[in-house]
């Protein structure tokens, strides 16, 4: 989908696809069960220097809200399945929560793409209508580009990007991703198959997202591509 979107993986490995969610759950599903545990999974996303003194926004039944005021310009919260694309499978996934922790460079352009789409959703617009909606607010710059410096973590160990496929759990790396206006990842050496670095292009906005692994989880904790030294699977998004 979108930068926002893009934002949201489906893990590195290649792998079929779980089954698919037609429409949309109650909204129950999607909600935390309190504002703390959703505080706390946000704030996973990224190194605890970073997230104890950001923004923290939770999702309620009328949409994002403030949760803690945040002094650092990076904004942390949970993203649900409808940022994937309109055409994903996983679109209503229920299950699906990644924490991520945007900088001020990121939040400023990009998130309100987002927030929008989480209040279509629960205002009970069609997908036919949010994707016109979201071309709209392109074309007239009400989002994006993306500012310069853009970036986001996500480093959470708890994070739950997709189901797992009828092989198994897929491999779910902890990684830092930076936002450009749409472009050809060739020149920054993207997705070569033993490499750190992959690429996306949304097919709804003009962003491009890069995703760089890491080898710690925001806990410190090794991940895959540490213990696995460079054997991980292009990550495929959306």
């Amino acid at each position: 989908m979108l930068a926002l979107t893009v934002c949201i993986p489906a893990g590195w490995s290649a792998f079929a696809r779980a089954a698919d969610y037609p429409e949309m759950a109650p909204l129950a599903q999607y909600l935390s069960a309190n504002q703390s545990s959703e505080v706390a999974l946000a704030r996973s996303a990224a190194p605890k220097s970073v997230a104890e003194h950001a923004t923290v926004l939770t999702l309620t039944k009328h949409g994002y809200e403030t949760a803690v005021k945040g002094s650092d310009g990076f904004v942390c919260f949970v993203e649900r399945s409808w940022a994937n694309d309109f055409d994903n499978g996983q679109f209503w996934n229920p299950r699906i929560r990644t924490p991520q922790c945007w900088n001020a460079a990121a939040a400023s352009s990009l998130l309100k793409d987002y927030l929008n789409r989480t209040q279509w959703v629960l205002s009970g617009a069609s997908k036919v209508e949010m994707l016109a909606r979201t071309k709209a607010e392109f074309a007239t710059h009400e989002v994006g580009p993306p500012a310069p410096g853009s970036m986001a973590y996500m480093l959470s160990k708890k994070q739950y990007i997709n189901d797992p496929s009828p092989q198994g759990q897929p491999e779910w790396y902890p990684h830092v991703m930076f936002f450009v206006p749409a472009t050809d990842g060739s020149p920054w050496g993207a997705n070569a198959p033993d490499g750190p670095l992959f690429s996306a292009t949304s097919d709804v906005e003009p962003v491009t997202t890069y995703f760089l692994l890491a080898p710690n989880w925001a806990d410190g904790s090794p991940g895959p591509y540490a213990k696995n030294s460079g054997k991980a699977k292009k990550h495929h998004h959306g």
